[in-house]
């Protein structure tokens, strides 16, 4: 199956995948993102993600800027009692395979709230899951939320669990349309993690150049 949020077989994936551009340490990275206001940084972390990486079969491609976003965007997960806490680190990652399907479209609101907490102050957030068929895992679904005084609905199509990018799409163009001067922008580990940022088009061309990573307005 071919999913977007810029992953599995798309078009930019070598974009992802290194290059002499993103041939940096996760030291070096963790400098680069500091500057660009991501937090969660600490020695610890860095010294167990360059350990990891060492333990690597060489044949493995592996992007290390997007491996560090990551770890920092994907919050506190319980996999046990089905439970996450979103991070508030600057960017919010996430598997498309999605762990908690029943939610899948209110947390990702809720995980792009966490951008920007009072910018993206998203309200009264329901998710409609009447029409999905959980055996078959088809159908089709939606998720409605306040925000600056105005209510939006987003409607998704079921594909089992994985995640629908059209939802990621129809929420920038709503986030563009509220002239807040920043908005969504995407990127990938090259395979099922979507990474997401919430900023202005100079703070992501900059962040390009910096990192090698490719960051793109829309899925489609």
């Amino acid at each position: 199956m071919t999913i977007s949020l810029l992953l599995c077989g798309c078009s930019y994936q070598e974009s992802y995948r290194g290059g002499v551009e993103m041939d940096k340490s996760y030291k070096e990275l963790s400098t680069i993102f500091r500057q660009y206001g991501l937090n969660g940084l600490n020695d610890e972390l860095v010294y167990n993600l360059e350990q990891r990486y060492k333990e690597l079969p060489s044949e493995i491609e592996f992007n290390k800027a997007a491996n560090l976003l990551t770890s920092l965007g994907e919050g506190d997960i319980d996999y046990e009692n089905m439970t996450w806490k979103p991070s508030e680190n600057g960017v919010y990652a996430f598997d498309v395979e999605i762990f908690d399907v029943e939610n899948m479209y209110k947390n990702f609101l809720i995980g792009v709230s966490y951008l920007d907490r009072e910018e993206l102050n998203f309200t009264n957030i329901v998710e409609d899951t009447s029409l999905v068929d959980w055996e078959d895992g088809t159908g089709s679904r939606s998720v409605s939320f306040d925000w600056n005084g105005q209510h939006f609905n987003i409607d998704a199509k079921v594909e089992g669990d994985w995640f629908d990018s059209s939802v990621a799409d129809d929420l920038n163009r709503i986030i563009i349309s509220q002239d807040t001067g920043k908005q969504l922008y995407f990127t990938s580990d090259g395979y099922q993690e979507g990474i997401v940022f919430y900023c202005d088009k100079e703070w992501a061309n900059d962040f390009e150049k910096d990192t090698g990573l490719k960051l793109e307005e829309f899925n489609q």
